[in-house]
């Protein structure tokens, strides 16, 4: 799925033999020759570094006031010492504060306007969506965000890095280092994190796939081939087979890692018998590792190493399964038994490379914070756990420290409750700014405005899109006409204003790519969030809806509902921004800060 908005674009992943050994080969020659190489490419002249290594542990949506409120109760004792060490505030994010917008920011200090990404998916011609920071064409993957990295211009000065699933960095350019990408990598469908559920009987899935038993076995099917699963009862259990391979089951068990091939790619999928009816859930298919159809790391061998030396591991960008918790098909303690299986391969892996990186720059993401509070914001008990695991990863990366070292732990968002969904498209449709025939697809000649992403109202303008009804000439106008409008919406059910405030994206970015941002910005009071079908590009008939999901937390605010949190183990500035990360680590390093950036270094 699509995290936040639905199910993403199918591709055929395929790897043939002779390119498998053909980048095999590549990889080889390219360690072989990385000496060679760094000596004729000779690091540009830095000055005086501040610190031998900067450490920066992200973990994604962290909330300033849980955290706060936890280090004050004094349950949060490592995040407490390390505030007290050198310095606690609140972190500024993005607009809007979406994961892959506010990561590229930290990663490049660009506002989107010069990175190119502001949401989650970008519009096209035709008003459709496409993935906003990745695509794969042809079996060639492609990066869209724009910018150079942090770690790439320390590169340039020889400072070595290891990046471990920093959020959009698929696929990754060269570089002087090490990168596992995250959010980006698809599953074996081409997908953003699809599961299938095998039942007795036909389920409706909104976020995953339904295949129903023949006789005791189903088609397992990806684009690039499919296989055979057959599920028989056993004495005191199950047995899963598919050609060359067994595993026993019992009711309620993930099993680890399991190797399927599909045609020529290689997946890794785990299962879980959810009863004995049968019904059997599979995880999305994860590229596997250690026979990638596609590269997932920088160096193409480095997923590999990881996977020989720490076993087998979740390569999907958004790998914790929301859509099965969405749809019901995991439980509240299933779904958080696989988002913390996931943290513990990262924790194994972070740490691993922490004590393998003496010198320079050693960063890692971790988003099952983020991906917890979206299906656990209602139960305070659990956020409790979740924070206090948090907790126990400071402490371990402070343990590992050396004086003089430079620890940064921040979160790209805060998190809040959500509670009422609105469907901005059936607003539109009453206002008359939006049409649709009777199957519920917009008329385009009819239509002025439609809401696409989580974030946006995008104007129907002649010349940009193809079947455009709004002269250019008109939309300075509109836009103030909607954003009045929508200033002016109001809850029924309480009287609440759902928006904070409404930004024409004109005056709130800069850059050569504004032109592919959304022509308003939403921006959201705590509480409240656009409709996932309207996210869509879909049309409903209710404009407020009671949020009844097990979706329960969310972010898609305004900015100052949800900064994030930084915390350093050295003094930095105040009033801080995701922008200012990047230059505050060149500090660090001594290397001065691209002219373009517009983040400024936090060091004091």
């Amino acid at each position: 799925m699509l995290a936040y908005i639905g199910p993403g674009p199918g591709l055929a992943v395929q790897a043939p033999a002779l390119l498998l050994l053909t980048g095999v080969l590549v990889a080889l020659l390219s360690l072989i020759s990385w000496p060679l190489r760094r000596l004729l490419r000779r690091p540009k002249k830095r000055g005086p570094a501040r610190s031998p290594r900067v450490v920066i542990l992200g973990l994604d949506g962290l909330e300033p006031t849980l955290l706060e409120e936890g280090m004050e109760a004094g349950r949060l004792p490592n995040f407490a010492a390390l505030a007290a060490e050198g310095g606690y505030q609140r972190l500024g994010t993005t607009l809007p504060p979406l994961s892959p917008v506010a990561w590229s920011t930290f990663a490049t200090s660009l506002n989107p306007g010069k990175h190119g990404v502001f949401d989650f998916v970008h519009r096209t011609a035709d008003l459709g969506l496409k993935l906003a920071f990745s695509e794969v064409h042809r079996n060639r993957p492609r990066q869209l965000r724009k910018g150079r990295s942090f770690w790439e211009v320390l590169g340039e000065y020889g400072v070595f890095s290891q990046i471990l699933r920093v959020p959009v960095t698929w696929p990754s350019g060269p570089f002087f280092g090490t990168l596992l990408s995250a959010m980006g990598v698809p599953d074996l469908r081409g997908s953003q994190g699809t599961y299938t559920l095998f039942s007795p009987q036909p389920k409706q899935l909104r976020e995953g796939e339904n295949v129903v038993w023949q006789e005791g076995s189903a088609e397992f099917s990806m684009p690039s081939g499919r296989l055979r699963l057959r599920l028989e009862a056993r004495a005191g259990g199950w047995r899963l087979s598919w050609p060359g391979q067994q595993i026993e089951l019992q009711v309620g068990r993930f099993t680890p890692w399991c190797r399927l091939r599909f045609g020529r790619s290689h997946g890794l999928v785990q299962f879980l018998l959810l009863d004995e009816s049968p019904q059997l859930y599979a995880s999305p298919v994860q590229l596997d590792p250690q026979r990638p159809p596609l590269s997932l790391s920088y160096p193409s061998f480095f997923s590999t190493t990881l996977a020989m030396l720490l076993g087998p591991y979740a390569t999907c960008g958004l790998a914790e399964d929301t859509g099965a918790r969405e749809d019901g098909v995991l439980s509240q303690e299933q779904f958080l038994e696989q988002c913390y299986s996931i943290h513990q391969e990262r924790r194994g892996q972070f740490l691993h490379l922490l004590e393998r990186t003496p010198r320079g720059l050693c960063a890692a993401v971790f988003d099952g914070p983020d991906r917890i509070q979206h299906m656990s914001m209602n139960r305070p008990d659990l956020l409790e756990q979740l924070y206090a695991r948090m907790d126990e990863l400071v402490g371990e990366t402070r343990a590992r420290l050396a004086p003089g070292e430079v620890l940064l732990v921040l979160s790209d968002h805060g998190f809040k409750p959500f509670r009422r969904a609105v469907d901005v498209n059936a607003w539109l449709l009453q206002r008359g700014y939006l049409q649709v025939d009777e199957t519920g697809k917009p008329i385009w000649s009819k239509t002025r405005a439609i809401a696409l992403g989580l974030a946006g109202i995008h104007l129907n303008l002649k010349g940009r899109q193809a079947q455009g009804s709004v002269e250019p000439e008109q939309a300075d106008g509109l836009k103030q006409e909607l954003r009045a409008a929508l200033l002016d919406l109001t809850d029924p059910l309480d009287g609440t204003r759902p928006l904070v405030d409404v930004f024409d994206s004109s005056q709130c970015y800069q850059g050569p790519f504004q032109q592919d941002a959304p022509d308003l910005v939403l921006a959201w009071e705590v509480g409240y969030r656009v409709a996932k079908s309207a996210g869509r590009g879909e049309t409903g008939g209710e404009v407020f809806l009671d949020n009844t999901s097990a979706w329960c937390g969310d972010h898609c605010l305004h900015p100052k509902r949800v900064p994030g949190i930084l915390l350093c183990n050295q003094p930095l500035h105040p009033e801080a921004r995701l922008h200012d990360i990047a230059p505050t680590v060149l500090d660090y390093f001594g290397v001065p800060r691209p002219e373009n950036w517009e983040g400024r270094s936090l060091c004091v």
